[in-house]
């Protein structure tokens, strides 16, 4: 991670609470959580189930507000990041309509948000994500894989500065994931910061520059991946750092 690099994301004391039932009792998902991210920089949220991932990046995503803490993108708030096209967003779950195309789709998305130069941003993404020809079926024929590359492609439709990946291998097989860790690679030589959770540790190592390790809503490791590797790796760091 290249210090002189200006911050794309800062998480600063991010406390968020859910209710849990109708009687206001309420469970903690986040319990202070500070980071940063550089810009240009591949960085990755790793921890246990429930450990705040998805929480964190829908704070940043502009979908949850904190209950304390703030959060910035590119040095604006959430909030103005988001209205001038900074943030893309990729959840753990993209409902994508089979009846249609990836090229109808995108084009739909780009339309509500008001984009312009549509068709060239349509191009674009899909030759990113590598489904230029795929982009012209209908989205029913579509394997998982090409799917979470379809939902990449329409997170990076915009040209955000900060685009962020929610599980976004989940459940891939082996060629899928290399095929969207290559569109991420591309997305890092372009200049774009991506934030992105994983549950799989060697590919987190793989893809990342910076890694972030989750518990119960904290914070227990932040350091480049060679920290990680004097650290004794990242899989010995989650055993060692987190709860059982």
């Amino acid at each position: 991670m290249n210090s002189a690099q200006p911050l794309a994301i800062r998480a600063e004391s991010l406390v968020k609470y859910y209710q849990t039932d109708w009687k206001g009792r309420r469970r903690r998902a986040l319990a202070g959580v500070s980071f940063a991210v550089r810009r240009g920089c591949v960085c990755g949220l790793v921890g246990p189930n429930g450990s705040g991932k998805s929480t964190t990046l829908k704070l940043l995503a502009g979908l949850l507000r904190p209950d304390t803490g703030r959060c910035e993108i590119e040095e604006q708030s959430v909030a103005q990041a988001i209205s001038r096209g900074g943030v893309g967003y990729l959840p753990e779950s993209l409902g994508l309509p089979d009846y249609l195309t990836g090229e109808e789709f995108l084009r739909e998305f780009a339309q509500l948000a008001g984009l312009i130069d549509i068709e060239e941003k349509i191009a674009s993404a899909l030759a990113l994500v590598g489904l230029v020809v795929e982009g012209k079926r209908r989205m029913g024929e579509y394997s998982k894989g090409m799917r979470q590359r379809l939902g990449l492609a329409q997170a990076v439709l915009g040209n955000p500065a900060v685009v962020l990946l929610d599980e976004p291998a989940s459940g891939l097989d082996p060629r899928a994931a290399a095929q969207l860790g290559s569109a991420i690679q591309l997305l890092r030589a372009q200049g774009r910061t991506v934030l992105l959770s994983s549950h799989f540790l060697p590919q987190a190592e793989e893809w990342c520059d910076q890694l972030v390790l989750l518990d119960r809503g904290r914070v227990v490791f932040d350091g480049t991946c060679a920290e990680v590797s004097v650290s004794g790796g990242l899989q010995q760091l989650y055993l060692e750092r987190t709860s059982p």
